[in-house]
């Protein structure tokens, strides 16, 4: 028998254990696709590439959609890394929400008045700063 390969363990599955969260409210001018809203659930729990490649790949067809998602993600991840220093590869996607809140004029209330409602993306980002320790060389 042949020795065993050890595989590779996925970016997805080394959620971190001592993390720090950021919440990120993002507004959809447009009604979000029933496969938007399947691939944005199906990024929780995973690494900001992967995420990424998902709405990258599954979005194919939707290319207005996939471009507003893409940046989005992008936005909030150089975010964290311009005001906290975080590396794009200590990103992780922890919890998404989709909140529709409806428009509603208060001042016609009407049987047939239709306002569509809003959406609302609420993304937390699990992330970890690494310490990086500096060290000054002293020329004599």
């Amino acid at each position: 028998m042949g020795k065993r390969k050890k595989r590779k363990t996925e970016l997805t599955l080394r959620f971190p254990r001592n993390f720090q969260c950021a919440t990120f409210n993002i507004k959809s001018e447009n009604k979000l696709s029933p496969l938007a809203k399947f691939v944005l659930q199906g990024m929780q729990f995973k690494h900001f590439y992967y995420a990424r490649d998902d709405i990258f790949y599954l979005l194919n067809s939707n290319p207005i959609e996939q471009d507003f998602l893409l940046q989005a993600l992008y936005s909030i991840s150089i975010s964290l890394q311009n005001n906290l220093s975080v590396d794009f590869f200590d990103i992780w996607i922890s919890e998404v929400h989709i909140n529709k809140v409806p428009r509603k004029n208060k001042f016609i209330i009407k049987p047939y008045q239709k306002l569509e409602s809003k959406e609302y993306i609420t993304i937390t980002l699990a992330y970890v700063i690494k310490k990086v320790s500096i060290k000054k060389k002293f020329v004599y």
